[in-house]
């Protein structure tokens, strides 16, 4: 029993660090569930505390009747999701937030993705342990695994409108390559003289707000 013991103890320390090497995080893109007005294309409506599974790629809620955590059966047929003053689309395994909507500027979230890491067994073999199996013993670790996968960030791509296209953009390059070329050159100066944080929603709505301005005077 106190051998067995000792194994136990070396595998959840080799389980614990192998999980700080790979910094998994929540799952979840919303800390806490949040209490949310879902509003359908039919016009119903109803309550319910929601967030978004990023491992998965869906939204979830708790059914008020038995307190069980749900997914959506038909997550088409959702209009809207408001949550407080914030209003949420359903994407194809992304949770699309809408910032504004002239001229349009959205978020979209999914999940950094990585594969999660394998463990070798004890026993002198390279065998590895499959996540299945010992997903069950991490404790706070277990919500972070899902097809051999764990979530380690937030990734944000903003879609937006510029001219009359529609364009998509994550970095300063990918931002770059969506500005149109009359005034690529100026945007180019802004950002060598404001540092912009593409993972900051707020710095980056005032760049796109700063670049349909500039089009408008030309």
């Amino acid at each position: 029993m106190k051998r067995l013991l000792i194994i136990l103890t070396l595998f959840t320390g080799f389980v614990h660090t192998a999980f700080s090497q790979t910094s998994a995080v929540s799952h979840f893109l919303f800390e806490d569930y949040q209490n949310a007005l879902i509003f359908y294309k039919d016009g119903r409506q109803f309550q319910a505390p929601v967030n978004f599974n990023l491992l998965e790629g869906h939204y979830l809620f708790i059914d008020a009747k038995d307190k069980e955590t749900k997914q959506f059966s038909n997550p088409e047929l959702i209009a809207l999701l408001r949550i407080g003053e914030r209003r949420f689309l359903v994407g194809n395994k992304e949770a699309i937030e809408i910032i504004q909507t002239e001229p349009l500027f959205q978020v979209r979230y999914s999940g950094n993705l990585r594969k999660a890491p394998k463990l070798i067994t004890y026993g002198g073999t390279t065998q590895t342990a499959p996540v299945d199996n010992y997903s069950r013993m991490i404790g706070n670790n277990l919500n972070t695994i899902s097809n051999n996968q764990i979530v380690i960030g937030v990734n944000k791509t903003y879609e937006v409108k510029i001219g009359k296209k529609t364009k998509r953009f994550f970095s300063k390059n990918s931002f770059l390559k969506a500005v149109p070329k009359l005034q690529r050159p100026e945007m180019e100066a802004y950002l060598e003289q404001h540092e912009v944080d593409f993972g900051n929603v707020q710095q980056v709505l005032e760049l796109y707000r700063y670049l349909t301005e500039m089009i408008q005077k030309k």
